[in-house]
């Protein structure tokens, strides 16, 4: 075959198709009826000169060219349907509760590492007080020193801004860093970022009931704190099950059963990562500030966790939302 007389013969075909995609990159709706048509004629023919260009030729160059349009132009014609904002949320936020309820194992047991880790800290501290410099680390001791004062120090605007920013970096990157941990050690990373946390939660109780402040921090710590340990917990649930998933992969590669538990593992984390993102402006403007009192603070967590309680186990259980989650 002549290569040259090949492209000239074929090569507005290939230009015209270019510009459709070019008008279709959005969407394809963007396309008339008449331009449809004609995306599609020429999708079908520029997919018989790739497979002329790779058996008849030897221009790599040719072939990687068509192959590049053949391969953009199935991208568009496939492409799944875009969904309005409001569904799509709506969805995202269905599949998000459904996937915690369907993980509830290894949710619960993220839960138990991670309170029966502070219980247990706090416990030892009690009995055996020379456990005190274990579970406090000596970074640790102008943040306890703090919270045993029982009081916070008045704060700007700007300065509750600056915290809410910082606030919302750094958690949620926690949360991410415990729940990745977890495919690279088998389960044992996310377990440890579980107990240390909650070691340390439990130590801090400890050394602000030995005070008198453990009401203060109780009711310092609630209102961001609903979101934000429930946050830890879910992390720390995506990190075992991929750890378990490395474990136990039955009949399958170790990669596979990986990417099997992938798509929950992914909702886990992005929901840890939202709920940080909401307990971020809550630590900032209201958990910390002086000006509100202990009782408002304590009610508002309440109110919190009937909340969260609900949408945890009653929201979109109906068949209609489940078929809609399933097909999103």
């Amino acid at each position: 075959m002549n290569e040259q007389t090949f492209v000239d013969r074929r090569q507005t075909d290939w230009v015209r198709l270019t510009q459709l995609c070019d008008l279709a990159d959005r969407s394809p709706t963007k396309l008339s009826p008449d331009e449809m048509r004609e995306f599609v004629r020429l999708y079908r023919r520029v997919s018989t000169d790739l497979a002329v260009a790779r058996t008849r030729t030897t221009s790599l160059p040719l072939v990687e060219y068509l192959n590049d349009i053949a391969g953009r132009s199935y991208a568009i014609l496939y492409r799944s349907e875009r969904k309005p904002l409001r569904p799509a949320l709506r969805s995202s936020i269905a599949l998000a509760a459904q996937t915690v309820r369907k993980l509830r194992a290894f949710v619960l047991a993220s839960a138990v590492l991670f309170f029966g880790s502070g219980l247990l800290a706090y416990g030892l501290m009690s009995a055996v007080p020379d456990t005190r410099d274990f579970f406090v680390p000596p970074g640790a001791e102008e943040l306890f020193r703090h919270w045993k004062s029982g009081e916070f120090k008045p704060r700007g605007s700007a300065e509750d801004i600056m915290m809410a920013g910082f606030y919302a970096s750094n958690n949620p990157r926690a949360a991410i860093v415990t729940a990745a941990l977890g495919a690279g050690t088998f389960g044992i990373g996310s377990l440890w970022m579980l107990v240390q946390n909650g070691n340390m939660l439990g130590a801090l109780a400890k050394e602000v009931q030995s005070v008198g402040n453990l009401d203060f921090l109780l009711s310092s710590i609630a209102p961001h704190g609903v979101p934000e340990l429930s946050g830890i917990v879910i992390a720390g649930a995506a990190g075992l099950l991929f750890g378990w998933a490395l474990i136990n992969p039955g009949r399958r590669t170790r990669g596979d059963a990986l990417r099997a538990v992938g798509r929950d593992g992914m909702v886990l984390i992005l929901t840890s990562v939202v709920l940080m993102f909401i307990a971020a402006p809550i630590e900032a403007f209201f958990s910390f500030n002086p000006v509100v009192p202990g009782w408002l603070k304590t009610s508002v967590a309440l109110l919190e966790i009937g909340a969260w309680a609900f949408f945890w186990v009653g929201y979109a259980r109906s068949p209609e939302e489940a078929t809609a989650v399933d097909s999103a």
